[in-house]
């Protein structure tokens, strides 16, 4: 049985995220330098940390749209994609609260995402064994199915994304970003 951390759920997302960016770039053909000058938001920025933290709005909002695009080819959002990824490497199932954990969202959220998964057929809620207070999550044959047909489209559409990095390129930014996300998580104001 394979077990994602959060870290290693991050650090894909986090690869994910940068290649979509980069390669946003690289497809316009343009340098960082135009991007920002095209940028209201990024050009106003006062200072470096500035500018990374409000690029970095931009990246995510940018990629969660291409995602949607891309998985709403296949009747499903990214989120529901991240669900049915979890639960096939969760063999014998999971509950709703290990799922909202893993992906970093709240329980409604969750149970919103679920509900549309159970209704297409691509999931299952089921008594859980040791607590039937809870209900243990599993995929479906169609769930199964489903991810099957989606993992070697979605492995090459990230390999255009990542296309202008080298692989050492895409470790050094998943390791700042990684460190920022840890740096954050214990963030107060």
């Amino acid at each position: 049985m394979i077990f994602l951390t959060k870290s290693k759920i991050l650090n894909k997302l986090i690869i994910d995220i940068s290649s979509i960016f980069c390669y946003t770039i690289y497809m316009k053909k343009l340098n960082i330098e135009n991007l920002i000058k095209e940028s209201k938001i990024l050009n106003s920025s006062k200072n470096s940390a500035e500018l990374l933290v409000r690029a970095t709005a931009l990246l995510y909002n940018r990629a969660e749209k291409i995602m949607e695009i891309f998985f709403s080819a296949f009747g499903i959002t990214t989120a529901q994609y991240n669900v049915l990824i979890l639960l096939e490497q969760e063999s014998s199932g999971i509950n709703p609260l290990t799922i909202s954990q893993r992906m970093l969202v709240s329980q409604g959220n969750i149970t919103r995402i679920l509900d549309k998964l159970v209704n297409a057929g691509f999931i299952q809620r089921a008594e859980d064994k040791q607590d039937r207070r809870q209900k243990c999550i599993s995929l479906t044959a169609k769930g199964r199915a489903l991810c099957k047909k989606i993992q070697p489209e979605y492995d090459k559409f990230i390999q255009r994304l990542s296309k202008p990095f080298t692989a050492k390129e895409q470790k050094y930014a998943t390791d700042m970003f990684v460190k920022w996300m840890y740096f954050l998580k214990e963030f107060s104001l």
